[in-house]
């Protein structure tokens, strides 16, 4: 059985640049996982990681945004929305857009 992580729309920041944001919680999860990660993005098998960015957005209260990192998901379409699952291995994240 898989489980839904997370749906998030892809993000016009990040088009192209192999970036999925994620929030803080999920990737606290992911990052116990052995990276790299095992990742299907709309049916293409990768490799992912999880990456942070040091951000100012809003004002001067300093924060990260969180990153499903991977070559896969420079096809994604910016303003789709992207559901993330956990694979019924546990351990496999699946992308899919719609």
């Amino acid at each position: 059985m898989s489980e839904v992580l997370e749906r998030r729309a892809v993000s016009r920041k990040t088009e192209r640049d192999g970036k999925h944001e994620i929030s803080a919680d999920l990737a606290g999860r992911l990052r116990r996982f052995a990276s790299p990660l095992d990742v299907i993005v709309d049916g293409v098998a990768d490799r992912a990681s999880i990456a942070s960015m040091p951000c100012t957005c809003q004002g001067p209260e300093a924060h990260e945004h969180w990153f499903l990192e991977s070559n896969a998901l420079r096809a994604m379409e910016v303003g789709r929305e992207a559901t993330l699952w956990l694979g019924a291995d546990g351990r496999t994240l699946e992308v899919k857009t719609r």
